[in-house]
């Protein structure tokens, strides 16, 4: 048996990190590989809200010690092979990151530095790229969600990079959705806040009031107050795993116009696919890259108009019948758990292997 280490958080709060955390847990893992979490769950009072974040000092210094010596025991174990450390590419985390990547290679082991984001939206100022470059020359592999990270990593390091999306169970695949002749309901599912996209969707929904646009998620103050004015914006709240897909089962599209700057590659625009959605998205973060102009409409970020024309194209019955079954396709044959995952375990025995040959 071989056991990999996430270093990775869990949730509350529950972030897209931390719901990939979930989904590692619960998977089963080709090869005997086994998962053990290092959490990196937030302490103290942080507000992680959008894209301003409050830390608390002696919080965090608290979090990245308690982080580093609970590293330092799962390594005692001799079946640990593999550190898969899983952040965002802003500064305090990739600082952390890196006494994560020195104690592993103390350890003489393998470590897998993931990022969760879109890398070259998040990375900010002169300190941030200089520990981001040292953090990528000292990880063994370097794992990035989408094209555009991947091409800004390969600039800073000759470290070996692997492009793996995020995944999706087959529980989640729903082949029965069914495409109704009028466009009825519009869902969006995530942070309820205006990075995300959440006041142009309101924008939106007053040019087309037959339809009902339904937010699901916590919400920001700013988002509540403009939908409130628009009979037709529906402010659902927060819901379990089990209501969201109710939700994206009684959708006829799904919309997602975010551009937060930590956005790499979203779970909710899988889930929306999986569930045979048609999608209307912004060309932003993985959202082009998952949806290729044929399952569903890609527009500019921060273009009401643009979202206004693209949703009336998809009010034809036939446009949307072939965007369904392409996201379906596409769930099936590149984002399905059994395909992710084996890319995951492929990766951790590559290494492994580099180190016999070596």
């Amino acid at each position: 048996m071989s056991k990999v280490i996430l270093l990775a958080p869990t949730p509350p709060p529950i972030g897209g990190i931390a719901q990939w955390t979930v989904r590692m847990m619960n998977a089963k893992l080709e090869h005997g590989w086994q998962v053990e979490v290092v959490d990196e769950k937030i302490l103290g009072v942080r507000e992680v809200f959008g894209d301003k974040t409050k830390h608390d000092f002696k919080a965090e210094v608290i979090r990245c010690l308690t982080i580093w010596k609970n590293l330092r025991s799962a390594l005692n174990d001799k079946e640990a092979k593999v550190v898969h450390s899983c952040i965002a590419a802003n500064t305090m985390p990739v600082l952390r990151e890196y006494i994560c990547a020195v104690i592993t290679k103390h350890h003489k082991r393998k470590f897998i530095i993931h990022f969760r984001c879109t890398v070259p939206n998040r990375v900010n100022g002169r300190l941030n790229k200089i520990v981001l470059k040292l953090l990528c020359g000292k990880s063994d592999c370097v794992m990035v969600l989408n094209k555009q990270s991947e091409a800004y990593i390969k600039k800073i390091t000759n470290t070996p990079i692997c492009l793996i999306p995020n995944f999706v169970s087959a529980e989640e695949l729903n082949t029965g959705h069914i495409i109704n002749k009028e466009i009825k309901r519009v869902v969006y599912v995530g942070g309820v806040i205006e990075a995300k996209g959440c006041l142009d969707i309101v924008e939106v929904a007053k040019e087309y009031p037959q339809i009902e646009f339904r937010l699901v998620g916590k919400s920001e103050s700013k988002v509540r107050d403009a939908a409130f004015k628009v009979p037709n914006v529906v402010l659902v709240g927060a819901l379990g795993q089990k209501e969201v897909q109710k939700e994206l089962k009684l959708a006829d599209v799904f919309i997602f116009l975010s551009y937060f700057s930590g956005e790499g590659f979203s779970n909710a625009l899988a889930e929306a696919m999986a569930n045979g959605l048609p999608c209307l998205v912004t060309d932003w973060a993985a959202n082009k890259d998952m949806i290729e102009n044929k399952g569903g409409e890609v527009v500019p970020i921060k273009d009401v108009e643009a979202v206004i024309k693209a949703l009336k194209k998809m009010m034809s019955e036939t446009v949307r019948e072939k965007q369904s079954k392409f996201n379906l396709y596409k769930v099936k044959t590149k984002y399905n758990d059994k395909i992710v995952l084996n890319q995951y375990v492929e990766c951790y025995e590559r290494l492994l292997k580099r180190k016999k040959d070596e």
